[in-house]
Formats: C-alpha cells, sequence, structure tokens
C-alpha cells in the first residue's frame, strides 16, 4: 500500500523495471493499492500493474511523465481497478523540443513513442477503467488486445478473447 506520496524525477529511460511505482508479478493482490499519490517530471512510465492482479490505482495524478502514464504490461492481468487518475503531459504533441511526452528508447515504442503515446495502455481488457483523464496526450486510452500476451504471459493468454471490464 502507497498513499499520499510525492515522488519526481523517477523511472529511468530503456531500463526495463525502471519505473516510478510497480506492482511487479504480484499475482493476486487485493493488498496492493496505489491512491491519492503524485508523480512529477518522470522518464519511461509512472505506474505500472504486472503480472498482478485485483489490485487498485486510484485517485493518483501523473504530471509530465514521459512515456505511457499508467501502463498495464504483459495483457494476462486481471481484475485491477484503475480509476480516478488525471494524467496531465504539460507540452503539446507538436512541441518541436518535447513531442508532447514521447520518449523513444524504450520496450515498448507502441505506448511511449510518437507512434501512439498513452495517457493510459493496456494489454489487458479484463480491469475496470472508470473516471480517469487524460490531458494532452496522442491516445487517453490506448488498449492493445490484439496478440498472445507479451514477456512471461506470451503465448498463454489469446487477448483479443478476454472479456472486457468496465471502462467509463
Amino acid at each position: 500500500r502507497i498513499q499520499n506520496v510525492r515522488v519526481e524525477k523517477c523511472g529511468q529511460r530503456g531500463v526495463e523495471g525502471k519505473y516510478c511505482f510497480h506492482f511487479h508479478k504480484l499475482n493476486d493482490c487485493k493488498d496492493c493499492l496505489l491512491k491519492n499519490n503524485v508523480i512529477e517530471n518522470s522518464h519511461q512510465r509512472g505506474i505500472i500493474v504486472h503480472g498482478t492482479h485485483n489490485s487498485i490505482v486510484e485517485n493518483n495524478i501523473l504530471f509530465n511523465v514521459r512515456g505511457a502514464n499508467v501502463y498495464v504490461e504483459d495483457g494476462n492481468e486481471m481484475h485491477n481497478k484503475i480509476r480516478w487518475n488525471v494524467v496531465i503531459c504539460p507540452f503539446p504533441f507538436e512541441h518541436p523540443e518535447f513531442g508532447g511526452c514521447t520518449i523513444p528508447g524504450t520496450s515498448n515504442r507502441i505506448s511511449d513513442t510518437s507512434d501512439n503515446q498513452s495517457g493510459f495502455y493496456s494489454r489487458a481488457a479484463t480491469n475496470d477503467m472508470v473516471g480517469n483523464r487524460a490531458v494532452n496526450t496522442f491516445n487517453g486510452m490506448f488498449l492493445q488486445a490484439l496478440g498472445m500476451g507479451r514477456g512471461t504471459a506470451a503465448g498463454n493468454v489469446c487477448e483479443s478473447e478476454a472479456r472486457l471490464g468496465r471502462f467509463e
């Protein structure tokens, strides 16, 4: 449980696992909670849900986080509640120096670069995405549920057949 924390200048571009907040392969984790936190001026994603189910990511603010801000990683994550979070990119996508909040050189060009930088990115459809807001991102929400998983989930899930969670 992480609540009421402010972090800045976290994450490390091009190094997998170097993210601000990361639920990493915690399986069924009803006690996993990220609530009322602020992440500012950071690199390579802000909040990652990876191989974790039944977590809550709620009421967080992400400001000037380069790459996808909230990222559901491999396609096997289920029943997470990602709700009422706010993502703010202070630069327009056409900005000559920053290009919005894109960042090259990460492990997923679809979610992080000018191809499709996203406020909220997920490969897993069976999660609840409720009341989230994204300002000035290329995609507010990008659901890429077309494959057979990624990482340790590769070949073990069929993303396109997953039941859709609550999206509002």
